[in-house]
């Protein structure tokens, strides 16, 4: 079994700091009971209980909720189906013949909405789940995220070796998936944060806050609410330097585990490049509709009608199951994504030339800019135009991107288009043009479009030209920029998003801590997380993240020739004009800080991946720099 040194107080009943009533859709009502029991003096007060024919997420629930107490008191609460006799104090998870005598059916509450009730002897935890039933294991899809297909993104693990207790196990179970409803499990987890202060930073057990304590006693008002977005989804995955290094070592069940319990996933949506070599040799090879000129293969004819009569019946088969989408394509729930492969190969027949000669003043001089999106949107357009006459409720999925970005202009979107429009977040806070092109094409969309608007963010600038290049980037810490940009989003209704690219571990959490709730304080999280997180060590690692960010965040630290109109020379400002020798003298001290503050076993071992992450990382990026720089400086001299 794990050992884990606490050093947290639990505060029952009380709402910890960061979490907030007025989250998401919520409905609030007085709770009918009075304090409940879950644990006394290191003993179950209670028993959870759970259908027979429980769903996989009130399974999970259960679980989690069992595994939670038990780490926090050393209760063993007992898991009992609901065709026995249960005497006795009861938490219902999910629905059951107990909920259903007090008039709580999965079925009554929207997709995602749960109901955290309190009643006499009682706790209620229940919402909308995916039933386990041949049809719904029968639905295609091809999502964006966590596997190639609807089946796949249901992960197996072994629970209880997952969670540190191999002895216990029995077996691999299987999760609810990413993208299935699973409020029952939101429910549980948004009762074990607010009311048991557990906390999630990462998968392993390092990145796990749990307090200690023999008793726990809740109450509180009735809780009845969903998730503030309803698609939320990232590469959240441990692959880029700084999260992969923070987590520490982590197996796959671990992150699969994790993905739920910061409740990624949500709505089914899809959009990406669909038309791509793959698709175009095995599904769209008909000659007539490929692309004319030299060199062409990876686009099609866009202006030609049996193609739109071809993709138009794909999108009708694959809605109406006959089909899935193939390999590579993007399609899932009432979503059918278009979107062309990502290059300018396009076709040069006269009417593909035509269409995208009148784009041509239609360049905004940045990468986001609309020369291409008369010609793709008129091909979207006629596409959905044919699918709407058969199939009224269900929607083409497409991307606002690169020379397409923009809405076109001359004609509207068709009410069954769904766009995402593609955002340089990760500039906002430094780069004027490029924030304000986003914001104007991000605002003319929110206009036009009637059907669902999504996102696509973009995260991935300095680090993947970095990993790209190999060279040492300065991190990119912009967490309250961030957290304004997803709250702006939220409150334009914007009804998901996706996110390119992996940010540091803290700055993941606030993201999907505000997806959940926009209401949050992100300088409370802050605040409690460095505490929570690094105890005696919290005020040089707080002071040392929030200089990484004032650093990262102030345009002063872009002059020209880095700046350009259209990005940043990231490779120029890393270590010039961002990680100074100055600057790096004082981010260093306050690293040495919190080693020699640190005193736990648990305190020391999350500094030092903190240290691994980052300041090695900047140590590293620095010598570099220095290195090169001494070279071409003897060079010269010569």
């Amino acid at each position: 079994m794990r050992s884990l040194s606490w050093f947290c107080v639990l505060m029952c009943g009380l709402l910890p700091s960061g979490i907030s009533e007025g989250s998401g859709d919520n409905k609030s009502g007085a709770g009918g009971g009075g304090p409940f029991l879950l644990a006394r003096d290191g003993q179950p007060a209670c028993t959870i209980v759970i259908s027979r024919n429980q769903t996989p997420a009130a399974r999970l629930a259960a679980l989690e909720l069992q595994f939670h107490v038990m780490r926090i008191t050393g209760a063993e609460l007992p898991i009992r189906t609901d065709d026995g006799n249960i005497a006795g104090a009861r938490v219902l998870v999910g629905e059951s013949e107990a909920t259903r005598a007090m008039g709580f059916k999965g079925s009554d509450f929207a997709p995602q909405e749960y109901l955290i009730a309190f009643r006499p002897e009682t706790v209620v935890l229940i919402g909308r789940d995916w039933e386990d039933t041949g049809a719904n294991r029968a639905e295609f899809g091809r999502p964006m995220n966590c596997g190639d297909t609807l089946g796949a993104t249901r992960h197996r693990i072994d629970y209880w070796k997952t969670v540190g207790y191999p002895e216990r196990s029995t077996g691999e179970m299987e999760l609810p998936g990413v993208y299935d409803d699973q409020a029952t499990c939101y429910a549980v987890y948004d009762f074990l944060e607010r009311f048991c202060n557990v906390r999630w930073y990462g998968p392993s057990e390092t990145g796990v806050a749990i307090p200690s304590r023999k008793t726990i006693t809740v109450k509180g008002a009735d809780i009845r609410r969903s998730p503030a977005l309803k698609y939320r989804d990232a590469l959240w995955s441990g692959n880029w330097p700084f999260m992969q290094k923070q987590w520490g070592p982590v197996t796959r069940s671990e992150v699969h585990l994790f993905w739920r319990r910061l409740r990624l996933g949500g709505e089914k949506w899809a959009g990406n490049h669909t038309f791509h070599p793959k698709t175009i040799q095995t599904m769209l090879n008909d000659p007539e509709y490929q692309a004319q000129g030299p060199g062409r293969g990876t686009q099609l004819c866009y202006s030609n009608p049996r193609l739109v009569e071809k993709v138009a019946q794909m999108a009708r088969d694959f809605f109406d199951g006959k089909a899935n989408a193939p390999e590579g394509w993007k399609a899932v729930g009432n979503y059918f994504a278009l979107v062309p492969d990502d290059n300018s190969k396009f076709c040069e027949c006269a009417r593909c030339k035509e269409l995208l000669a009148s784009g041509k003043d239609m360049n905004t001089g940045q990468f986001s800019s609309g020369t291409v999106s008369n010609y793709f949107f008129s091909f979207v357009n006629a596409v959905a135009r044919e699918v709407r006459k058969t199939h009224p409720d269900r929607y083409i999925a497409t991307l606002a991107y690169w020379n397409y970005a923009l809405p076109p202009r001359g004609f509207d979107i068709e009410p069954n288009v769904s766009v995402a429009p593609c955002l340089h977040t990760c500039v906002y806070a430094i780069h004027k043009e490029m924030r304000e092109n986003d914001m104007n094409l991000y605002k003319e969309w929110l206009q036009k479009a009637k059907a669902p608007v999504f996102l696509w963010n973009y995260y991935h600038h300095p680090m993947e030209p970095a990993l790209i290049d190999k060279w040492k980037c300065f991190p990119n810490v912009m967490v309250h920029t961030t957290a304004d940009s997803m709250r702006m989003f939220i409150r334009d209704g914007v009804r998901g998003i996706f996110i390119c690219g992996e940010q540091d571990m803290l700055e993941a959490y606030v993201i999907a801590k505000i997806w959940d709730d926009l209401e949050q304080d992100v300088d409370a999280i802050l605040r409690e997380f460095f505490q929570r997180y690094f105890g005696h060590a919290a005020k040089p690692m707080e002071k040392f993240y929030r200089q990484l960010e004032a650093i990262a965040c102030d345009p002063k630290n872009y002059p020209p020739p880095y700046y350009r109109k259209n990005g940043i020379d990231w490779k120029g400002v890393a270590w010039k004009t961002l990680g100074t020798e100055e600057r790096m003298k004082k981010l260093g001290a306050l690293m040495v800080s919190a080693q020699s503050s640190a005193q736990t076993d648990l305190e020391k071992r999350r500094v030092s991946l903190w240290q691994d992450a980052f300041w090695k990382w900047m140590e590293d990026g620095r010598n570099e720099y220095r290195a090169k720089h001494s070279e071409t400086a003897g060079k010269r001299g010569k």
